[in-house]
């Protein structure tokens, strides 16, 4: 089942490919074409964003973290997430953000990208992803049976909406083939909760936020009750030849970023304001994220995807074969210790900057 899925989001990338040709951005070579760069003369990467959207490089952007720097972004607006790793892989767009799962899916089937970067950590108070139910439903975590024979709303399959719930499920003793599952675009999920469509909603910051503020629904869990905080990851992926051709660029783009991740999570109330003022939202209704301090991946939290696949049962050979450095690494991490994964975020606990490297 899961090869399905993967396979389909590779060949479904096609139309977004379309889509970037017409703008004008295609491939490597076009962004690129100088191995050197300065601020005068940056080296452009394109990142698929949402315009409604904030994100690590908008963050950077509104901060004014690449005005100096010898890479730069291209925005190329909204793409599907499953459309992603393919056209990362091709050069199409340079580097994403997406689950690991996608990732390492997409290595599985020989597509040229490396994750370089970690990014988001569920926290209890700041996780993932929200489970919505209407305010009188008796649906909890604890009594998930009540599922079976429901629908489940959700924005796309393949990634950690659908997986991380089916673990969740798995765990709880539901027969997952007895939940329908629903894509819909998160900002039409809340409608559809309401009118009873849908029986749950998986709703991500900052439109969580907007739900928790509705009287007529609540908030029924988190992804952190399902695995606390490794289930979250959804590190920045890069494509293969950009890489090898610009590492100080790359190094450059992951440096900025960590230091916008570690900026957002050491001043939320900011990071609200422009992430409301960004997303055109009532600043009380906004949520964000909270991000791996220094960006630096470890071990623990990408392994756990090959455990998750394990236990719903769709863990491939072909993916069996692989382990998290087949797929990742900190060697474009100004801020990690070396390239090497860390073991796990114990290991990372101080907020550092350029200077303490």
């Amino acid at each position: 089942m899961a090869d399905k899925i993967d396979r389909r989001s590779l060949l479904g990338a096609s139309g977004a490919g379309a889509v970037l040709a017409a703008a004008g951005i295609f491939g490597v070579k076009n962004i690129a074409s100088a191995s050197t760069s300065s601020p005068e003369n940056p080296v452009y990467f394109t990142w698929s964003e949402d315009p409604l959207a904030i994100s690590l490089v908008k963050f950077a952007d509104e901060l004014g973290f690449w005005s100096n720097a010898g890479i730069r972004p291209k925005f190329v607006g909204d793409i599907n997430a499953g459309q992603l790793p393919a056209l990362v892989g091709s050069g199409d767009v340079t580097f994403a953000s997406f689950m690991f799962n996608r990732a390492m899916a997409a290595v599985a089937h020989g597509v040229d990208l490396k994750v370089i970067a970690a990014q988001t950590y569920t926290t209890k108070d700041e996780p993932h992803m929200t489970y919505f139910t209407r305010s009188d439903s008796t649906i909890t975590a604890s009594n998930l049976k009540d599922l079976e024979g429901k629908i489940v709303g959700l924005a796309s399959l393949g990634g950690c909406a659908e997986f991380i719930l089916k673990d969740l499920l798995t765990k709880n003793g539901v027969n997952v083939k007895k939940v329908k599952l629903l894509t819909q675009g998160e900002t039409l999920l809340r409608q559809s909760l309401e009118y009873g469509s849908i029986e749950l909603a998986v709703i991500h910051p900052p439109y969580n936020g907007v739900l928790r503020a509705d009287t007529a629904l609540k908030a029924a869990f988190s992804d952190y009750d399902n695995s606390q905080e490794d289930g979250g990851s959804a590190p920045i992926s890069g494509n293969g030849e950009f890489i090898r051709r610009y590492p100080a660029q790359t190094r450059e783009f992951v440096g900025i970023i960590a230091k916008t991740a570690n900026w957002v999570n050491a001043n939320p109330a900011k990071a609200l304001e422009i992430t409301a003022r960004v997303n055109k939202l009532p600043r009380q209704y906004v949520t964000k994220h909270y991000y791996v301090n220094n960006l630096i991946l470890d071990e623990k939290q990408l392994q756990f995807w090959w455990e998750l696949y394990d236990r719903i049962g769709i863990l491939t050979p072909e993916l069996a074969k692989l382990k998290p450095s087949d797929v990742a690494t900190n060697e474009y991490n100004p801020l990690a210790p070396s390239a090497k994964l860390i073991a796990s975020q114990k290991d990372n606990q101080k907020v550092l900057t350029s200077t303490d490297t």
